[in-house]
């Protein structure tokens, strides 16, 4: 009988223990929910500075600082790396962009274009040229004018301005092959053979009929002739 009251003071002595424990784990599922809460709200707000187009772009317009601003977004997935950024505002003003961006869409970079593309009403049209008769350096998105010459070597002879301005749009090379009486080797060689430039659609006709009915010389404009807006 005396082993009776030490064994329950050895009970009530473990019963504290218990309780701490208890308490002990509902403190630890308290702060870990808090602390998922806390990362759940983060990533939810947790947004990012963006380009955003202040008006419709039309494809094929160079962008210029007045059609972007700056928003907020939360970018999830492979978005956040399309998306451009207010890092990017520098990079992005002088491009050309490749789509119809809306206003209040934001920029991403499928929307910019690495080369020249047709804007709204124009079209490609593809001049043949003699390689001595254009300047060599000519690079897709140079800006050229077009003359057309008619009935080249008689007295009626004249030449006329067929196209103020236009943009390179694409340079086709033709390749020949070049023998050495040396070593009787062929090496390759390439010349331009075509030029194809974007134009307006209603352009279209005349400098077709003067491709086939006249001499076109191609005149590369100074970089500063800069596209002027209405």
């Amino acid at each position: 009988m005396a082993a009776l009251p030490g064994a329950r003071r050895r009970a009530n002595v473990a019963l504290p223990f218990r309780v701490d424990r208890r308490m002990l784990a509902g403190v630890l599922l308290v702060v870990v929910s808090l602390a998922g809460g806390l990362l759940l709200w983060r990533s939810a707000t947790d947004t990012t500075s963006i380009l955003v187009a202040t008006t419709d772009i039309p494809p094929g317009h160079i962008i210029q600082r007045d059609d972007l601003t700056i928003g907020e977004a939360r970018l999830d997935g492979g978005l956040a790396s399309l998306a451009l950024t207010d890092a990017d505002l520098g990079a992005a003003v002088g491009l050309t962009t490749s789509t119809t961006i809306h206003a209040g869409e934001m920029l991403v970079r499928p929307d910019l274009a690495s080369g020249p593309v047709l804007g709204v009403n124009e079209v490609a049209v593809t001049i043949p040229v003699a390689a001595d008769t254009i300047y060599p350096g000519l690079r897709p998105t140079d800006e050229v004018a077009l003359l057309a010459t008619s009935n080249a070597g008689k007295p009626e002879s004249r030449t006329v301005t067929l196209l103020d301005r236009a943009t390179v749009f694409a340079i086709g090379l033709e390749r020949r092959v070049i023998r050495s009486s040396a070593t009787n080797s062929p090496n390759d060689d390439t010349s331009v053979a075509n030029i194809t430039l974007a134009v307006p659609r209603s352009e279209a006709e005349a400098i077709a009929h003067a491709v086939a009915n006249a001499t076109i010389t191609v005149v590369l404009l100074a970089p500063q002739e800069t596209r002027l807006q209405p």
